[in-house]
């Protein structure tokens, strides 16, 4: 608990209604609460009043007051607790906090660890595989720092599910938007949508659902990491037998991600939604040659306030 004086001890002792007022921790979490009630007990004991430069009389009462709180935490305690939502596997639990995300065919959680998420199969139960599938196929081509960085796996209730780690210092596209409501100089974008195509031509298939919150920018780094793999069903297979790229949804964070005046790209975007992959990405980089000449770094970053 915070460091506080004497006086302002049996204040708090006073002003608790319960004793989950006055002690740290949720219930079940003993060893908060003693760390607590021993840190108030060395405040407000009775023997210790002159010392702490409180009234004796006052110090009788909290004494009391505290102990009576105390005992009624751990008949609280001792009581069972509803169990939270959560998962087990291989390497550890995973208790599951708000959803941040509903798919077609997969639901994605927070966690209590915080830079950990858990994709968990809805109406198939095995659509957390292609979560898997995609990890696999970009690690294997030295892209693994695009996609999920699985650390456990599992069922609950007949559905496979996956954790992955969120590295620290990811934002959404959402949050960059936000940043530069006015849009983004095209030099910017065409870093971010590279990867973003690099990544999905090198999935093996794995078919990602690409929006505003499923893509996450590293902006000084300029890094990139999909998240919505598997969420929105199987893509169509074009002519010659490749994954169609989820065109519309490509060409819709052009729109949602570029400054008005960035036209040529939009377009290129608008024209480009039924090519696979890696044809897009060819054409894309002829275009930004045109645009921009040979390719230069460009250091990115976002405002404080974002």
């Amino acid at each position: 608990m915070t460091p506080i004086t004497a006086a302002a001890a049996i204040r708090a002792i006073r002003a608790a209604r319960t004793a989950r007022d006055l002690f740290d921790g949720r219930l079940g979490d003993a060893a908060a609460a003693r760390r607590s009630y021993r840190a108030l007990v060395a405040l407000i004991h009775p023997d210790l009043a002159a010392a702490n430069r409180i009234d004796p009389a006052d110090a009788v009462d909290a004494t009391a007051r505290l102990n009576q709180l105390f005992e009624q935490w751990r008949d609280q305690d001792a009581k069972p607790q509803p169990a939270e939502p959560h998962v087990v596997g291989d390497h550890g639990t995973y208790v599951l906090r708000t959803r941040v995300r509903r798919a077609d065919r997969i639901s994605t959680y927070g966690t209590d660890r915080r830079d950990i998420s858990v994709a968990v199969s809805r109406a198939q139960p095995r659509a957390t595989d292609a979560v898997l599938q995609a990890a696999r196929a970009l690690g294997a081509q030295g892209l693994g720092a695009f996609g999920p960085d699985i650390v456990d796996r599992g069922q609950v209730d007949g559905r496979a599910w996956v954790a992955y780690r969120i590295p620290a210092g990811l934002h959404s596209l959402r949050e960059v938007r936000a940043a530069y409501p006015r849009g983004l100089d095209g030099r910017d974008w065409a870093w971010m949508v590279r990867r973003i195509l690099m990544a999905v031509a090198a999935a093996d298939g794995a078919h990602a659902d690409v929006g505003l919150d499923t893509v996450l920018i590293q902006p000084e780094q300029h890094g990139v990491m999909l998240t919505g793999w598997g969420g929105a069903g199987i893509p169509p297979l074009l002519a010659h037998g490749e994954p169609a790229l989820n065109g519309p949804d490509i060409a819709g964070l052009f729109d949602a991600m570029l400054h008005p005046g960035e036209t040529r790209q939009r377009e290129f975007a608008a024209s480009a939604v039924t090519l696979p992959p890696r044809r897009w990405l060819a054409e894309y980089d002829l275009l930004l040659r045109h645009l921009y000449g040979a390719r230069r770094h460009r250091p990115f970053s976002l405002p404080r306030t974002a």
